[in-house]
C-alpha cells in the first residue's frame, strides 16, 4: 500500500467518524422538546401529530388525562414530551380501543410515566403487541379497571367533569368490530363541551345515548369514509373539527367525503384541523372560549424520525470494512519494516 492510498483511507476513516458524530448530535437534539407553556388554570388538549395514528392529551389544574399512545414507535416521543411539561404522572390513560395505531406506545408510556388508571376495553385478542401489553400491564400491577358507558356518572379532570358515553367490553372475535368498541367520551369545561370519538364508525355513532351539542369534535377514525355520518353531526353540530391523520398512501385520510359532511354540517373550512397539515394541534380554553393554536413543528411521530441507533450501526459497519481493508493493505505491505527502521534510527 502506497503513501497516497494510505492516506486516502485515513481521511474516509475520519470523515466517517465526524458524520457519526454530527448525526448522533443532530439526531438527540432533534428528539428533546421545550416546555411550552403549559396553562395549568386553563383547560388544555393537545392533538399530537403521530403521523397516521392518534394520542390526545388533556390537562387541567395539574390533572391529567391521555388518551390513546400513537404507534408503537410514537410512545416514546410522546413520554418524552409529557416530561418536558414536568408531566411525570397521568390521572387517566385511555385506549379506547386495542388497534395498535392507538395503543401501539402505551407500553413505553407505562414505562416512564405513572399511571393512576388505566382504561380500556375488555379484550382476549391474541396479536403480540397486544399480549405483550397486558403482560407488561399485569406485571407491573397498573391500576386497569373497565369503564362502563353512561350518559350520568361523571368523573374529574381538574376543574372539568367528563363522562364515557361508549365502550364494549364483550370482547369481539372479530377484528373489523373493534372500532366500534371505542371509548368515546364527552368533557365539559365551564360552557365548553368537546367529544372524543376514537375510531368509532358510522353504524354506530348517532345511536349512542347522550349526544348533544359540542363546540369541539375529534373526528373518529382519521377521517374514515364509514365515519362520522351525517345524522351523527346534525346531533353533535361542532364548531370545530380535529382529525389525526397522516400521510398514508394506502389510506388517503381524511376522506373528501367525510369533509364534506362537515361543511355541510356547518362547519367552516378554517375550523377544520388536519394533524398531517397543521401539525401538533393546541387547544386553549378558559371555559367561555376557545383558542387553538397550530405547533407545526411538535412532531412526535416515530414512524418518520430517523433512528440514530440505525444509523450509528450502518456507519459503524462501514467503517469497520474500511478498517479491516486497511489492515489487509498494511499487512500486505512492508509499512511495519518501515515503521520498525524509524524507531531504531530514533
Amino acid at each position: 500500500m502506497n503513501k497516497k492510498n494510505l492516506k486516502t483511507i485515513l481521511e474516509v476513516l475520519l470523515i466517517i467518524l465526524m458524520l457519526i458524530f454530527l448525526v448522533f448530535m443532530e439526531i438527540n437534539s432533534n428528539e428533546k422538546y421545550e416546555n411550552i407553556g403549559i396553562e395549568n388554570s386553563e383547560l388544555n388538549i393537545l392533538f399530537f401529530n403521530v403521523g397516521q395514528a392518534e394520542s390526545i392529551l388533556m390537562t387541567n389544574n395539574n390533572t391529567n388525562m391521555l388518551i390513546d399512545c400513537g404507534n408503537s414507535s410514537d410512545g416514546k416521543y410522546i413520554a418524552r414530551f409529557l416530561k418536558s411539561q414536568g408531566i411525570d404522572e397521568l390521572d387517566y390513560l385511555i385506549g379506547t380501543h386495542i388497534d395498535e395505531d392507538h395503543i401501539g406506545g402505551m407500553q413505553e408510556v407505562l414505562t416512564n410515566i405513572r399511571v393512576k388508571t388505566l382504561y380500556m376495553p375488555y379484550s382476549t385478542y391474541e396479536e403480540q403487541f397486544y399480549t405483550q401489553l397486558e403482560e407488561y400491564i399485569r406485571e407491573n400491577d397498573i391500576n386497569q379497571q373497565q369503564i362502563e358507558k353512561s350518559k350520568d356518572k361523571q368523573y374529574s379532570l381538574g376543574n372539568a367533569k367528563w363522562k364515557c358515553l361508549n365502550v364494549d367490553n364483550s370482547n369481539p372475535s372479530n377484528k373489523n368490530k373493534f372500532n366500534d368498541t371505542s371509548i368515546v367520551i364527552q368533557l365539559e369545561y365551564g360552557t365548553t363541551k368537546y367529544l372524543f370519538t376514537g375510531d368509532l364508525t358510522d353504524n354506530l355513532d348517532s345511536k349512542i345515548e347522550g349526544l348533544e351539542k359540542v363546540d369541539v369534535l375529534k373526528v373518529a377514525h382519521h377521517g374514515a369514509k364509514e365515519s362520522t355520518s351525517s345524522e351523527f353531526l346534525s346531533l353533535v353540530k361542532p364548531t370545530y373539527a380535529i382529525i389525526s391523520a397522516g400521510n398514508n398512501e394506502n389510506y388517503n385520510h381524511p376522506d373528501s367525503s367525510v369533509i364534506e359532511r362537515l361543511k355541510d354540517a356547518k362547519v367552516e373550512a378554517e375550523n377544520i384541523f388536519i394533524t398531517k397539515n397543521h401539525g401538533t394541534i393546541w387547544l386553549k380554553s378558559n371555559g367561555n372560549s376557545i383558542v387553538i393554536e397550530k405547533l407545526k413543528e411538535l412532531n412526535l411521530d416515530g414512524a418518520n424520525k430517523v433512528s440514530y441507533r440505525s444509523i450509528f450501526q450502518i456507519c459503524s459497519y462501514f467503517l469497520l470494512e474500511l478498517v479491516r481493508i486497511f489492515l489487509i493493505g498494511i499487512r500486505n505491505s512492508n509499512i511495519f519494516a518501515t515503521i520498525k527502521l524509524n524507531i531504531i534510527s530514533v
